[in-house]
């Protein structure tokens, strides 16, 4: 027996050791915040931090008022086809991953550790999904969805213990729609479509292999490279949405990437009132109730007290109007001029007639 046991203590240590799953190779198509297949529309003041792109569809819509920034758009160009051509490469490796746990459901409420997971179906969002690194930044996380992704509004999938928006896969066997004001973290690999309700927050790729992007008032944030165990990259912090309306929720992120999670973010200055930050995860949430700009330092401290800073602003405006329908007397009234014609033409066609 004590032969045995310097035996059973290095296969334990052997199996310790069976590293997890390896990040996604996404390629070129990773430079991609948003790409779409068919099209890529959008509606309000979206931000898209890093390339966006279409291909072999031509249809970009909705930029301006949404804008790019610290990449391009590309349509229906050499990048754009690369990309796509890397994207579906990227869909099939995550597909194909063997020796998943099982997930059904709602994942809502749940805290999960690095690995493979599947679900058969639909897979859904509820409340907060916490993906805990275990105190590693190159731990990976890829769902394997065989239907379709949907997040209910002001959901969160939180990151927490080193786990980072740039190691977490989702791919979408139909298509993903993110709720409105929710925060969601990781790559959006889907067969059909992706689409971005209002307000929502992202912190990864909307990449649509067949179908649209759709965005709506949104923040859209490039992770960066996957970590797989190197020393980790320069420490970056993304300004939120800079546009909101008086009375209207506004939800959106300070995104920090690089660096050695998890962070902490701060702002110095002034929000616009009505506004809060929550430092733990960088949302800025809350509904602004006076015009005007406020100009604020974002900051975030990785685990290891490195620093980063970037000058943010945000503008409070006055919503639009809404469209004033027509009163249903003068509603009526043009039903019956329009009776009294068709009338006097009938009279006048059978006397012609006679």
């Amino acid at each position: 027996m004590k032969k045995l046991i310097p035996l059973f203590v290095t296969f334990s240590a052997c199996l310790q050791a069976i590293p997890g799953q390896l990040p996604v190779a996404l390629n070129s198509a990773g430079t991609f915040t948003v790409l779409g297949a068919s099209a890529v529309t959008n509606t309000g003041p979206t931000v898209v931090n890093g390339n966006l792109g279409v291909s072999p569809g031509s249809a970009v819509s909705g930029f301006p008022p949404g804008t790019v920034v610290g990449g391009s758009i590309h349509i229906t160009d050499g990048p754009a086809g690369s990309a796509q051509a890397d994207a579906n490469t990227a869909y099939n490796d995550a597909a194909g991953r063997t020796t998943p746990a099982i997930v059904a459901g709602d994942l809502g409420g749940q805290t999960l550790t690095p690995g493979l997971y599947k679900s058969t179906s639909t897979l859904g969002i509820t409340g907060v999904l916490r993906l805990d690194g275990q105190g590693s930044t190159s731990s990976v996380f890829i769902f394997q969805i065989a239907s379709g992704l949907t997040t209910a509004s002001s959901s969160q999938v939180i990151l927490q213990n080193g786990a980072q928006a740039a190691n977490v896969f989702w791919q979408v066997g139909s298509s993903a729609t993110l709720g409105t004001y929710s925060s969601f973290s990781g790559t959006i690999l889907a067969l059909a479509s992706v689409t971005v309700t209002t307000g929502a927050a992202l912190d990864g790729r909307a990449l649509a292999l067949t179908g649209a992007v759709t965005l709506d008032t949104n923040t859209a944030v490039n992770p960066g490279a996957p970590n797989t165990g190197g020393p980790p990259s320069a420490l970056t912090v993304t300004c939120p949405l800079s546009a909101a309306q008086t009375g209207i929720t506004y939800n959106s992120l300070i995104v920090a990437t690089g660096g050695t999670p998890p962070y902490t973010f701060s702002i110095t200055g002034s929000l616009p009132v009505g506004l809060s930050l929550t430092p733990s995860t960088g949302a800025i949430t809350g509904i602004p109730s006076v015009l005007g700009s406020s100009s604020f330092v974002a900051a975030v401290r990785d685990s290891v007290a490195v620093n980063a800073t970037n000058n943010c602003t945000i503008v409070d405006s006055t919503p639009p109007p809404p469209g004033t329908p027509a009163p249903s007397s003068l509603i009526l009234v043009l039903i019956g001029l329009t009776c009294i014609a068709l009338y006097s033409s009938r009279d006048r066609i059978l006397r012609l007639v006679r």
